[in-house]
């Protein structure tokens, strides 16, 4: 199982990314800078500054550059925020220093005297102008103390000297989880943070999601122009570095790495990260250079060997499917993998016949199209494990691709996007599939939401009955086949659920699907046959084709399995409609079975 934690071990390849970025950080010429590490949740930001923020320790050791992480989200709700950052700032700078009288007094005047929380109100007011308002910003210092000098340009002079007393080139600031704040605080940082930008001591590195930062711009300065709203980003951070999108490659070699490296000690982890520029060599071979690493380097695992090239091998062969239902997001595959560990061992456990290429398949399904996963594990046939949802997709897709369908369930699938193109690609599904195994480790993420209560019989009738009745003829026709495979007592109430409500039905689809639905249910209970048969007596058989080629279908078999029909309904359901005369059989030879 893997932590969802950021880490310093680089199974991204983000090192090459650090090396530079560690450069620029540093570098004379370009300070004061606000480096931003953009990309969306989940994608690495903070592995990268974690990377980042020790390279650039290792490299000043002597103590010249200092480095400082503030996690912006854990002052969420909080009034001092902006107090927060300024004091870690300042703490940061003075700790393990014996300091003279005269540089207490300097770290003192920056502590106590600056007005912080109220200083960040007035900068926000000119934010985007950045333009000061003079009596403001003079109010806000006086009424705290007297000490306090009447401009800017004393903040500037007197953090500039603390620098310069206590000896640091620079000090980084990494500013960790900003996209996780409300829209105030993330405009009350970068207010703070405006404080430090006329000192060329000072770095700021930023993790975020740029998207959610011009968001917060437009909602506290009420700006919808997308350009202004980047004018202002641009205004505080000088270096924008967007996180790369990960390809097939480096997906799998990630995945590779990350079920390696489980196994591995921190020397053995060195080891791997120096080889990870071989897996690449190897191109699309790159699973079989992930799979003999540990063969290679078997000392490493001792007992773990077999476990680690076994579990390689359920994986690796399938990460396409983790590729295009994931996109490569670093956390959500980590996610996934913990999820296919927990439900591999489930179905050990219960001694359960799954495919790892499926189990991966229906894992992503159901991580990447959730509703549509659901509806299947709802609508399966409960007898052969099956799914005709996903059968008429496959078959949607060797006609052609279509958006509309008389099925609203298929219809809505055909709609969402790259969902047939995920279905169709190896390993491809299809209706005939037993999905119950995998749909029981499953059950977990189905019931999340829903309180665990046990359901009446007659509520459970009630439900099933309400989508047999459904105008949608997937969803009937699924759930007929779940009604027929109750046991009789809740049959019985589902049929009389159905037989109540069809005299009263009123659209065409609904009382169709209704009286296939009866059918389906009295084929596996033939003792149903009584209601159903006085309940299809009641319809109009000449409102439609459908209907009476539905209600034909039904009486058909009732008569071959020897049910005795009322006088008459034969003759109504077949005349009048071409279809339904056809499907009749000739009264000629046919024997009328006898009466019970």
């Amino acid at each position: 199982m893997w932590s969802d934690r950021e880490t310093e071990q680089d199974c991204l390849g983000y090192l090459s990314y650090v090396a530079v970025l560690a450069d620029v950080c540093t570098h004379e010429g370009i300070a004061p800078l606000t480096l931003g590490i953009f990309g969306s949740w989940g994608s690495g930001k903070t592995s990268l500054m974690r990377m980042l923020e020790e390279r650039i320790a290792e490299a000043k050791a002597e103590g010249t550059i200092k480095t400082l992480w503030f996690n912006a989200w854990r002052y969420e709700g909080r009034e001092e925020a902006q107090s927060a950052l300024i004091h870690a700032i300042i703490a940061k700078l003075s700790d393990e220093k014996t300091l003279l009288d005269e540089t207490k007094e300097i770290i003192n005047r920056l502590k106590d005297g600056a007005s912080v929380l109220k200083l960040a109100k007035f900068i926000g007011k000119t934010a985007v102008t950045m333009t000061p308002n003079i009596d403001e910003f003079v109010d806000c210092f006086r009424l705290e103390s007297e000490k306090i000098a009447e401009t800017m340009e004393q903040f500037d002079s007197d953090f500039r000297e603390l620098l310069q007393k206590v000896g640091i080139e620079r000090i980084v600031v990494f500013i960790d989880d900003l996209d996780r704040c409300s829209s105030e605080k993330v405009i009350e940082t970068f207010e703070t943070i405006k404080l430090f930008l006329n000192t060329p001591e000072c770095t700021f590195v930023i993790g975020a999601d740029s998207a959610k930062i011009e968001q917060a711009v437009g909602e506290i300065y009420n700006v919808a122009d997308d350009k202004r709203r980047k004018d202002y980003l641009e205004k505080i951070v000088q270096i924008p570095f967007s996180i790369p999108e990960q390809n097939l490659q480096d997906i799998a070699c990630y995945v590779g790495m990350l079920i390696i490296g489980q196994h591995l000690d921190e020397t053995a982890w060195r080891r791997l990260i120096e080889d990870r520029p071989s897996f690449y060599e190897a191109g699309e071979k790159i699973g079989e250079a992930l799979s003999a690493w540990p063969k290679a380097n078997e000392v490493f695992f001792g007992d773990d060997l077999d476990r680690v090239v076994n579990e390689l091998a359920d994986v690796l062969p399938y990460v396409n499917s983790l590729a295009r239902g994931l996109r490569g997001n670093p956390r959500q595959i980590k996610r996934f993998l913990n999820i296919l560990a927990l439900r591999r061992r489930l179905a050990d456990v219960n001694r359960l016949d799954v495919k790892p290429e499926l189990l991966i398949k229906l894992g992503v399904l159901e991580y990447v199209w959730e509703s549509f996963f659901n509806t299947v594990a709802e609508t399966v046939d409960p007898e052969t494990g099956g799914s005709e949802l996903i059968d008429e997709l496959a078959k949607a897709s060797e006609r052609g691709l279509s958006a509309t369908s008389d099925s609203e369930l298929l219809t809505e699938a055909l709609q969402s996007p790259g969902l047939l193109e995920y279905l169709v690609t190896e390993p491809r599904l299809s209706g005939d599939i037993d999905l119950r195994p995998y749909l029981f480790l499953a059950q977990t993420s189905l019931s999340r939401g829903r309180a665990p209560t046990i359901v009446p019989a007659d509520e459970a009738a009630r439900e099933l009955a309400q989508r047999v009745e459904s105008s949608d003829r997937l969803r009937s026709k699924t759930a007929a086949k779940q009604a027929a495979a109750q046991e009789g007592s809740v049959a019985s109430a589902v049929v009389r659920v159905l037989t109540t409500d069809l005299p009263g039905a009123a659209d065409v689809r609904s009382i169709t699907n209704m009286i296939t639905g009866l059918g389906v249910i009295c084929t596996r209970h033939p003792e149903q046959y009584g209601p159903a048969l006085t309940a299809i007596e009641k319809v109009d058989a000449k409102r439609s084709d459908a209907i009476a080629v539905a209600g034909l279908a039904v009486l058909n078999d009732a008569e071959s399995r020897g049910v005795e029909l009322p006088e008459g309904l034969r003759e109504r359901f077949s005349k009048g409609s071409k279809i339904a005369e056809a499907l009749a059989p000739s009264r000629k030879g046919r024997k009328r079975p006898p009466r019970s």
